[in-house]
């Protein structure tokens, strides 16, 4: 028996470090708004126009145009990525659904351990070459075979069937009834084999017939821009701009006054006094708000693999490949615990956000998720936190010494936790002069830190993505769980949620989930995060999608 999916999920989305394993054993400003998404314009009944540009800015710069090397999310790539390759799936914020897009459709089977992707006819890739089964199964492999930051997406997937050039049977290892979120996310963007075989290295920075979305590559230019053009062969049909235009511009103030002098048509903004103030100036968008959308991770005791025995001295001696755990004082759990008890939120809000957020919270899933159970998260608690520092300055092998790691675009964010964690006795190196994709290769990448500004963003259409890719030890710093957390009672759990029949079920794995969240700290939410797409007047057809993200095929000037 087969159901056809409709899913309809509400949007409401030289000093001696303590050694790597906990010591002391762990456990097994604006208004207030709903956790998911919202569009704050109204449907044009303006007659598309044929031509312009759209100039974009971008809150990060994308690492390159390839779905492998991004997230695929709005925050960084995840747009223009959009524009390149399409997606299999969209998720329509206003029907709470995910809905065929590339993808004719999409049934499953009674369990939701087998899943029937029907391609529409005729899909082209911009070389003129058949966008088939062969095709999406080959591209969703790369995932596995890169250790995309998309891996816990397509990990599941234990069988593809490809009984015809328009069919791909999905099997998975176990029941998953928010399937669809992966074709609808970076896996769903299917990148064309040949141009693999054909572009090699040079792929993410020139995808010349990669894709099969409504624009096509003009340049790529790091650190400067990205300019696409119209796709002419596009499957859906007439694309209505001539070109879109990607920058990065440091800072919300600085993408704002871009918008606001129309130097951009478009921004991404994610400081939530900017955003407020886009709203009062009568910016039209798209707003998604995620629970853990800002946090500090915290390295749990992450492992490395070696190369040319770098890094040292973790490395020195070993064959490349080999995984090293990296030296952190904050394996310590009680330095963990530490800094979550510096951090006051209502003083980081003010100092970051001029007191404009009230989603600062430190539960891993927000009050306002549908997923919230009445977990919360860490407290502050100064004199606890200084408790704990002397103690483990105490034991002699840890001097007080922490690095912490940020970006540009949040300058204030740094100074404000180095000033809080400083208090509690801890003795801080801040590195914040650097941009987005720097921070975040530091993390994921390098994995050369010890506290870093980031950010989970728990979706509510489907948590399990953000939970698993962050929290399951299967990962262990590869492809996902780049703190290195681990904890049998949070990988049972997740299984658990993944494979809930109803949503009771699911929210009941989650508690568990969260509950050990708070007890272990293996990061430290600060809160969930508004997310703010804003155009110009004069910018209509823009359409939302997942995380953060936008289809451009039908946005057009007036």
């Amino acid at each position: 028996m087969k159901a056809r999916n409709t899913l309809a999920i509400l949007a409401v989305a030289a000093v001696a470090f303590v050694g790597c394993g906990d010591n002391k054993a762990g456990s097994g400003a604006g208004t207030t708004a709903p956790s998911g998404s919202q569009q704050t314009t109204t449907a044009t009944t303006l007659a598309p126009k044929v031509g312009g540009s759209i100039t974009f800015a971008v809150y990060g710069e994308s690492a390159g145009l390839d779905p492998t090397i991004n997230s695929g999310t709005g925050v960084v790539g995840g747009i223009e990525l959009t524009a390149v390759y399409d997606t299999l799936m969209r998720y329509d914020p206003t029907s709470g659904q995910f809905v065929p897009r590339v993808a004719e459709s999409l049934e499953h089977n009674a369990d939701n351990t087998q899943w029937t992707l029907k391609l529409r006819p005729n899909v082209k890739f911009s070389d003129g070459s058949a966008l088939d089964s062969a095709a999406v199964v080959s591209s969703m492999k790369r995932h596995i075979d890169k250790k995309s930051r998309s891996l816990s997406l397509v990990q599941p997937i234990k069988e593809y069937q490809t009984p015809d050039p328009l069919t791909v049977v999905f099997v998975l290892d176990s029941s998953w009834s928010g399937f669809p979120f992966a074709l609808a996310s970076a896996p769903g963007m299917i990148v064309n084999p040949a141009a693999v075989q054909k572009l090699g290295d040079s792929l993410p920075t020139n995808p010349v017939g990669a894709g099969a979305g409504p624009f096509i590559i003009d340049s790529f230019k790091a650190k400067e821009s990205i300019t696409l053009k119209r796709n002419p062969n596009y499957w859906g049909g007439q694309v209505y701009l001539d070109q879109l235009v990607f920058v990065p511009i440091v800072g919300g103030s600085a993408a704002y006054d871009a918008l606001k002098n129309n130097t951009v048509q478009a921004a991404f903004l994610r400081d939530a006094a900017i955003i407020a103030q886009a709203k009062s100036d009568g910016f039209g968008g798209y707003e998604n708000i995620l629970s853990a959308g800002e946090t500090m991770v915290i390295n749990n005791c992450v492992k490395i693999a070696c190369k040319g025995g770098q890094p040292a001295p973790i490395c020195t001696g070993l064959a490349d490949g080999a995984m090293a755990a990296t030296i952190t004082p904050t394996s310590d759990k009680r330095l963990r615990q530490a800094v979550a008890a510096s951090i006051d939120l209502d003083a980081l809000n003010q100092r970051v956000y001029q007191g404009k957020s009230k989603l600062y919270n430190t539960a891993l899933i927000h009050p306002n998720s549908r997923w919230y159970s009445g977990v919360e998260g860490p407290k502050y608690d100064l004199a606890a936190a200084k408790q704990l520092v002397t103690q483990v300055k105490a034991e002699g092998k840890w001097d007080g010494s922490i690095r912490l790691s940020c970006s540009n675009s949040s300058p204030n964010w740094g100074i404000a936790v180095k000033t809080m964690l400083e208090a509690a006795g801890f003795k801080v190196t801040l590195t914040d002069g650097q941009d987005v994709q720097a921070n975040t290769s530091t993390v994921i990448v390098k994995k050369d830190y010890d506290l870093a500004c980031f950010g989970t963003g728990i979706a509510d259409e489907e948590p399990l993505f953000a939970l698993n890719r962050d929290l399951n030890s299967a990962f262990g710093g590869n492809a996902g769980n780049w703190v290195g957390y681990s904890n049998p009672a949070v990988d049972t759990a997740l299984a658990q949620a993944r494979a809930a029949k109803t949503d009771a079920d699911k929210k009941a794995a989650i508690d568990i989930i969260a509950k050990a969240y708070t007890a272990d700290i293996p990061f430290l939410t600060l809160g969930a995060v508004s997310e703010f797409i804003a155009w110009g007047k004069q910018v209509h057809g823009v359409v939302p999608t997942l995380g953060t993200n936008v289809n451009l095929d039908k946005a057009f000037l007036s």
